[in-house]
C-alpha cells in the first residue's frame, strides 16, 4: 500500500495518506483560486479512513461552495498553507493540496473541474477532460 507524507510549509503541521487516490483534479473555482492565489489547485481525493494528522494542529475556515454545501478548508494557522478540504456532503473524503506532499511528482489529473472559471491565461491540457462545474456520474 502506498504511503504518502506531507505539510506546510513551516512544518508545524504533518499528515499521511494510504493508499491510492479516488480522484486527482485541477479545481479552476474562484474560492480555490483566491485561497491558493493561483489560477487552479491541484488537489487528490482520498478516502478520509486513510488520511491523518501526524504532527500539528491545523485551523479551519468554513464557507459554502457553489454548490450550496459547506466546504471546510484547512490550513497551517502558523504559515497559512492550504492542506486539504472536505465538503459536508462527503465527509468520507479528504481533498488534499497536491503540492503540499513531499513528492507531489505522481500527480496526473484526471479532470480539469470548475472550467466555467478557469482564467484564460491559464492553459489547460487538451488531453485532460473538461467539466464546466463538478463531474456527474462517477461517486467522487
Amino acid at each position: 500500500m502506498t504511503l504518502r507524507a506531507g505539510g506546510c510549509l513551516c512544518g508545524a503541521v504533518r499528515y499521511e495518506s494510504e493508499g491510492e487516490p479516488q480522484f486527482s483534479l485541477q479545481c479552476h473555482c474562484r474560492d480555490c483560486q483566491r485561497q491558493s492565489g493561483a489560477p487552479h489547485v491541484a488537489a487528490v481525493r482520498v478516502p478520509a479512513a486513510a488520511f491523518r494528522i501526524v504532527r500539528g494542529t491545523p485551523r479551519h475556515y468554513v464557507a459554502k461552495a457553489d454548490s450550496g454545501n459547506d466546504i471546510t478548508r484547512v490550513f497551517c494557522g502558523d504559515c497559512g498553507t492550504p492542506l486539504y478540504v472536505q465538503v459536508s456532503t462527503r465527509p468520507d473524503i479528504v481533498g488534499v493540496r497536491v503540492c503540499t506532499f513531499d513528492d507531489p511528482s505522481w500527480f496526473r489529473p484526471d479532470a480539469n473541474i470548475f472550467a466555467k472559471s478557469a482564467q484564460p491565461w491559464d492553459h489547460m491540457d487538451p488531453a485532460v477532460p473538461r467539466f464546466a462545474t463538478y463531474p456527474t456520474g462517477k461517486s467522487y
